[in-house]
């Protein structure tokens, strides 16, 4: 009998294997950010009516974990850029779906901040964009942008899926049981995935970026030899002007979202909505970022990336500011339809931007030594919003220093001179 030969990711007659693993990591985006970041403003409003906590003290482990995951990102970084996203990526997800797991059990403030802060925040560190994007950015050059608009695509449907789902298993579980079904998920589905799957460099299986021909072998030189990757070191990239207007463009507008994020359930709950169609409304902003996640950063194949940063930036100020007309139902579909859109295709466009301008060379590196200040911005934001509501009762102030800031970060992006041409 003839047996088949299972066919080897890096052999001639395989499809490429980059394509692979977008799916899979499209997948596990959708758990990792499910479960986590877009999980939380589900529980902020049970947590609080069970414990009793004030909404600062509550969102604080968010922002908390926010930092934590943006300080840990260099070494981290450094790891992915020399080693690989395999293992990393592994170990995060079974330290979420434990990290989880023991917060069902919390009783305490610091029970809650020790294990979303130091658990979830290293858990998000090792699993979600910053590192996805690496590997991906890594696999593709020529068809970077649709390989990110595909990442994206499908990691865009984390909100969608998870919002809703734990906005109905919360009142039949309870936010406890909620967050043990939300560990099981990180341990069942994210962990053989990334521990099965994910691959470093093309280059490590004897491929090219984008599946293209292997390049030819100079005279003399080893045809087994990996080719040198072009690109910036971190110190060359630190030394442009460009990265740190980048930078704080980028950590104003997390700023912005990371409060959105975390508050815009309980702030259309406080406007009179049902706690029902505020989570729906939240899942729909995840819906409606599809489009942008994927034609967006389609056309960044073709037309500059910084240039489309830039739209996506004002048009999220825009989008906040539909969310504080919020009153009836056109408005809700209004918001989410803006929003959604320039949320979902911020991210990726900003990776395209970063590769763009400093290559594959560290980019894992730059990515998130970038992702330091904006870590601490990001941070601040959901804080910063509860503290606004508790002192004054309202977020409507909180939320129109989004705008503004979204406004400021999308005019920088915009003024800032494009990058000449791909680094390698």
């Amino acid at each position: 009998m003839r047996i088949a030969a299972v066919r080897h990711p890096g052999s001639a007659d395989a499809p490429f294997y980059g394509w692979t693993l977008v799916w899979a990591l499209g997948v596990t985006t959708i758990v990792s950010y499910g479960t986590t970041q877009y999980l939380f403003g589900v529980l902020v409003l049970p947590i609080e009516e069970d414990l009793g906590w004030d909404r600062a003290t509550t969102s604080g482990a968010y922002s908390l974990g926010l930092l934590v995951a943006g300080l840990l990102g260099l070494p981290i970084g450094r790891l992915v850029d020399r080693a690989g996203a395999r293992v990393p990526m592994a170990a995060g997800s079974a330290l979420g779906g434990l990290a989880l797991w023991g917060l069902a059990a919390a009783r305490e403030p610091w029970h809650f901040y020790a294990l979303w802060a130091g658990g979830i925040g290293l858990a998000n560190a090792l699993t979600l964009y910053p590192v996805t994007f690496t590997v991906v950015t890594n696999w593709f050059e020529r068809r970077r942008g649709t390989a990110l608009a595909g990442l994206t695509l499908l990691g865009g449907l984390a909100s969608p899926i998870f919002i809703p789902l734990a906005g109905a298993l919360v009142p039949r579980l309870g936010w406890r049981g909620t967050l043990v079904v939300m560990g099981a998920t990180q341990l069942l589905v994210a962990l053989p995935i990334h521990a099965l799957l994910v691959r470093r460099r093309p280059e490590d299986l004897g491929l090219r970026p984008d599946g293209a021909a292997p390049a030819p072998t100079p005279e003399g030189g080893d045809p087994a030899a990996p080719p040198a990757l072009g690109g910036l070191s971190l110190a060359e990239a630190l030394r442009q002007g460009a990265f740190w207007v980048l930078t704080g463009a980028v950590a104003l507008a997390l700023l912005a979202s990371t409060a959105v994020a975390a508050h815009q359930v309980a702030y259309l709950v406080g406007r009179g909505h049902g706690a029902g169609l505020a989570a729906t409304v939240a899942g729909a902003v995840g819906l409606a970022s599809l489009p942008g996640r994927w034609f967006l950063n389609r056309l960044a194949d073709r037309v500059s990336p910084q240039a489309l940063l830039g739209g996506a930036l004002l048009a999220q100020g825009v989008g906040i500011a539909l969310l504080l007309r919020a009153s009836s139902l056109g408005w809700l579909v209004a918001y989410a339809l803006v929003y959604g859109a320039a949320f979902g295709a911020i991210s990726p466009l900003r990776a395209a931007v970063m590769a763009q301008r400093f290559g594959r060379r560290a980019y894992g590196t730059i990515v998130a030594a970038q992702g330091i200040p904006i870590a601490v911005c990001a941070a601040l934001g959901p804080v910063a919003a509860g503290r606004v509501y508790d002192a004054l009762g309202s977020y409507r102030l909180a939320l129109w220093l989004g705008v503004g800031m979204a406004v400021v970060a999308g005019a920088g992006v915009l003024l800032t001179p494009s990058a000449g041409g791909e680094r390698r």
